[in-house]
């Protein structure tokens, strides 16, 4: 059974200023996850929000981004066999959106 975890952070910045900080931040994230062979794809924005996917060792991660004006979310569901790696990537993900957001 999958595994889902969300992670909201609030923020002062506005949603405009958010996915801007995100799209500039694409392409790295992209590249660096790449070269530790993690296959990486994210769509366009849908409005305020946008899904990505990733494999990496024959496992499969889907997930979504939301911006809100006071708020950003991140919500991935996990295979079972990541499931229990669930407490670190949430963990690494406040850390990122934090310092995405100072």
């Amino acid at each position: 059974m999958p595994k889902q975890i969300v992670v909201t952070v609030p923020h002062a910045l506005g949603a405009a200023e958010v996915r801007r900080r995100l799209d500039k931040h694409t392409d790295w994230a992209k590249t660096r996850l790449e070269k530790d062979n993690i296959a990486v794809s994210i769509s366009e924005w849908d409005g305020d929000a946008r899904s990505f996917a990733a494999t990496a060792l024959g496992q499969s991660v889907s997930g979504s981004l939301g911006v809100a004006e006071d708020s950003l979310r991140f919500s991935a569901s996990l295979p079972w066999t990541l499931g229990i790696f669930s407490p670190a990537i949430e963990l690494a993900a406040r850390r990122y959106a934090a310092d995405l957001l100072a």
